[in-house]
């Protein structure tokens, strides 16, 4: 079993002025959410919710895109059934990459 497709839509449902609330991060207008959607070469379909900032605050658009552009084509190919192997490789990749792009040759090693 192979993941075949990953694809991540922004979610944002306008709260009602009653029930619209501020805190320390404002005024709460909406509910914000980014869904993730995993299918597998034999169907399977697996659906997950992210939250990006405390508050619903924060901007969605960057995270769909990073989950549909960066994060998503690494898991194409992988056995969803191995977490702790993609686990490793979404954590420590971007370490990697971020550390390698400064010119340390640490990660290398």
């Amino acid at each position: 079993m192979r993941i075949k497709t990953v694809q991540a839509w922004w979610v944002r449902i306008p709260i009602e002025a009653a029930r619209q609330h501020r805190s320390d991060f404002g005024q709460v207008t909406t509910f914000d959410a980014a869904i993730l959607r995993i299918e597998t070469a034999d169907g399977l379909v697996g659906w997950g919710e992210g939250k990006n900032a405390a508050g619903s605050t924060g901007s969605y658009g960057a995270l769909v895109h990073m989950l549909n552009h960066e994060v998503g084509p690494q898991l194409i190919g992988c056995d969803p059934a191995d977490i702790g192997v993609i686990w490793e490789m979404l954590y420590n990749g971007v370490r990697h990459d971020s550390a390698a792009q400064n010119g340390h040759a640490m990660p290398q090693l």
